[in-house]
């Protein structure tokens, strides 16, 4: 009976193959040159037809107003009678958290009209945790909640979606996905939200939606409600 190879060299079999699987792996890893050459930087690689189909069917709720996500800081989910989706799931839109929306306010007041960064924010809040509850289930406030529910659009009284990238970054306008009309109650007007954003925010790039005030609303006559 012939003796195989690896039975009288098994150590060298057993180099040989795992030179051989960390090969393959490095070309599982490796990205396909081929497509990469002919795909424009900053490009978002094609989306399965399952994805695109439901990111497409989500911006037509948003588009139309419709809360499709938990609500932001400030806000609940109200479900509007008689509205149902295809599954029978209730639609929602978003209301004034009449305890909450009240931290939302200070916040954007004390960022775009006395200056204060991030870090102090998320201390004064941490002050007084009575007054100003931390979201969710959080005994103190994250530095990234701050920062979130600054860049948040939806408190301008607009649904909206696409906005940031996975950075935390404003996407261009022409990404964005925004409701036809305001959908919900603003908690801030949209001169008070782009106070809000970093200087280098380009006026120029706002949506003409959201330099307008909001219709039937505005942010003193909010507070002064909410309030």
């Amino acid at each position: 009976m012939p003796v195989h190879s690896w039975t009288r060299h098994p150590v060298a079999h057993l180099r040989r193959w795992a030179r051989t699987a960390r090969h393959r792996l490095r070309l599982r890893r490796r990205p396909n040159r081929a497509l990469a050459s002919h795909t424009p930087s900053g490009v978002r690689p094609a989306q399965h037809p399952v994805t695109r189909r439901s990111a497409e069917a989500i911006a037509v709720l948003i588009r139309e107003g419709w809360n499709v996500r938990h609500p932001p800081y400030g806000y609940a989910a109200m479900t509007v009678t008689g509205a149902r989706s295809r599954h029978g799931t209730p639609r929602t839109r978003l209301t004034p958290d009449p305890r909450r929306a009240l931290v939302v306010q200070d916040v954007f007041y004390w960022r775009a009209i006395t200056g204060l960064s991030v870090e102090h924010i998320t201390a004064r809040l941490d002050a007084d945790p009575g007054r100003y509850p931390p979201p969710g289930t959080h005994t103190a406030w994250p530095l990234a909640a701050v920062e979130t529910m600054l860049t948040d659009v939806k408190y301008t009284g607009y649904q909206a979606t696409g906005t940031r990238d996975e950075n935390g970054a404003f996407r261009p306008v022409e990404q964005w996905v925004l409701s036809d009309q305001p959908a919900h109650r603003a908690l801030v007007t949209p001169a008070l939200f782009w106070a809000a954003q970093d200087p280098v925010t380009s006026v120029r790039r706002i949506p003409h939606r959201l330099l307008a005030p909001v219709h039937g609303s505005t942010a003193s006559g909010d507070e002064k409600e909410v309030r």
